[in-house]
């Protein structure tokens, strides 16, 4: 019996890794998986070590307060996996936690794979000349990374983005609209303040009151909320009821279909704004965290844009609103100049093809490909 150790540490991470999961159950059978995910992994059959939301950290600032635990989770999951004693360890992202257990694993000559590459493009970028040493090969989900790591010759494949296979090039709005009860004279948007606790506490707030704003001047207008579990489901349940006049709906799951019945989408930056893009949806794109993390990553070297559509499209294509700007008059400002430009939305939906099609590649197969001579 085969025996693969996997990390995931969010929400992006988890679906990303249960839908390599499920190809591997397809073609192999009797494997064991060991490691820590969400549930979607866990219905692929992992049972993980510790709950994966110890990841799930919002920022520097987050990320020092839980210093502690996450040291002794890593440390713990770290001797957990040397006695387990996998065939091969797949760090999904989460380069902060997954670089050291690989490392680890890597020198008791472990087979260590890195599915989805830290930005080292845009920054930290000193990065990617330790990285041969952490890992075996990687795979890489946009094509212009693959240049990058054939430069310090790191075996590396481009695999394409998993979301852009699962997403369909042509998505049925109808069907989506059906499946979670929204009626045709609605003008849907869509708020997407971040899977984690931490990006719904920063941003949440905010993006509810400048709903209220855009409803003021969009009488038909009905927000949707996507919630990724129960937790959040009811954290962002009690901050609606702060505004009873506001036509808003919560929904378990479903973060797909509220995608694609939006019109419109105002979303925290992460993966959700590569999922807006492959929709073909407008949208704008917010950020705000603690002062100290936003003066840490200030400092740094950063690229233009924060928002993945901009960074991969080479250009601002998508308005995006950092820090100070992330309030309710700017918000609503900027949401309903978009929401009013009629070309501009036939120029996103062109460009978002355009890009979707590049990330479109037989993904689980190029992943296999590498992976089954040590699938025993």
């Amino acid at each position: 019996m085969a025996k693969i150790a996997i990390v995931a540490g969010e929400a992006s991470g988890d679906l990303i890794a249960s839908q390599l999961m499920l190809e591997i159950n397809k073609r192999f059978k009797d494997v064991e998986y060991v490691g820590v995910g969400g549930p979607m992994m866990n219905v692929n059959g992992l049972n993980s070590f510790f709950d994966y939301k110890i990841l799930s950290v919002h920022g520097y600032a987050d990320a020092l307060k839980s210093i502690v635990k996450l040291l002794i989770s890593r440390r713990n999951l770290i001797k957990y996996l040397v006695n387990e004693r996998p065939d091969i360890y797949i760090g999904i992202d989460a380069p902060d936690f997954n670089f050291f257990i690989e490392k680890t694993l890597k020198k008791r000559k472990v087979r260590v794979f890195h599915y989805v590459s830290p930005s080292v493009w845009a920054w930290r970028k000193k990065r990617i000349y330790l990285m041969k040493d952490y890992m075996n090969h990687l795979f890489l989900v946009f094509p212009h990374e693959v240049k990058i790591f054939k430069a310090i010759k790191l075996p590396s494949t481009y695999v394409g983005h998993p979301l852009a296979s699962i997403i369909p090039l042509k998505p049925n709005v109808p069907l989506s609209r059906e499946k979670i009860g929204i009626k045709d004279n609605h003008f849907v948007i869509s708020i997407l303040p971040g899977s984690r606790s931490s990006e719904v506490k920063w941003h949440l707030d905010i993006m509810l009151r400048s709903a209220l704003i855009i409803q003021g001047q969009l009488k038909n207008a009905l927000f949707i909320i996507p919630c990724n579990n129960k937790e959040n489901f009811e954290k962002i349940n009690n901050s609606i009821n702060n505004y009873s006049t506001l036509n808003i709906r919560p929904i378990i799951g479903h973060s797909h279909d509220v995608i694609n019945a939006s019109d419109f989408v105002i979303v925290a930056s992460g993966t959700a704004t590569l999922e807006v893009a492959l929709f073909k949806k407008p949208m704008l794109i917010i950020y705000k965290t603690s002062w100290l993390s936003w003066q840490i990553l200030r400092r740094m070297k950063l690229i233009p844009w924060i928002g993945l559509p901009n960074i991969l499209l080479n250009k601002l294509i998508s308005p995006e609103l950092i820090q100070r700007r992330v309030n309710p008059e700017e918000i609503a400002k900027e949401a309903l100049k978009i929401i009013n430009n009629k070309k501009y939305k036939q120029m996103i939906k062109k460009e978002f093809t355009d890009l979707h099609k590049t990330l479109i590649r037989n993904t689980s197969t190029l992943i296999l490909d590498v992976l089954k001579k040590y699938i025993k």
